[in-house]
């Protein structure tokens, strides 16, 4: 990545998520449930407080960045960061710089804490814990 591109790609960060806050890092051996987007839109409140796993369509916004699946067209799953800890980390950071080189759509497996939120735009979000096997979006 140049250097003098860093800057905004790091002020692109800071406004597509909302400022940390106390949620701490996802634990080892916590319980992971596996499931698929789909499903978790299908009925969210089955999933709140959990942490979920799943496999998505994936594109980084300006001001947001959400999960989807064409098997569910129209819809998506708000992912969010609200540990500073989380930016740190190697898997996440190679999450975004591949994203922006992609062309800021692509394929990820993501796990996180389930949440409801306040805003009545994004109801629920995915608090990003993990990311893994991110690849180019199929055409």
């Amino acid at each position: 990545m140049n250097t003098s591109t860093l800057p905004s790609v790091l002020l692109l960060l800071a406004a597509a998520f909302p400022s940390p806050s106390s949620a701490a890092p996802l634990k080892t051996g916590s319980s992971v449930v596996s499931t698929n987007v789909c499903s978790v839109l299908k009925a969210p409140e089955t999933f709140g407080n959990q942490v979920i796993r799943l496999r998505g369509l994936v594109y980084l916004g300006e001001n947001h960045v959400n999960v989807s699946d064409k098997a569910c067209p129209g819809q998506g799953i708000e992912l969010v960061i609200k540990s500073e800890s989380v930016f740190k980390q190697k898997d996440v950071h190679h999450f975004y710089v591949k994203m922006n080189r992609q062309g800021r759509k692509g394929v990820a497996t993501i796990t996180g804490l389930f949440q409801s939120d306040d805003s009545p735009l994004t109801p629920y979000v995915l608090n990003i814990q993990h990311v893994k096997d991110v690849a180019p979006r199929d055409k």
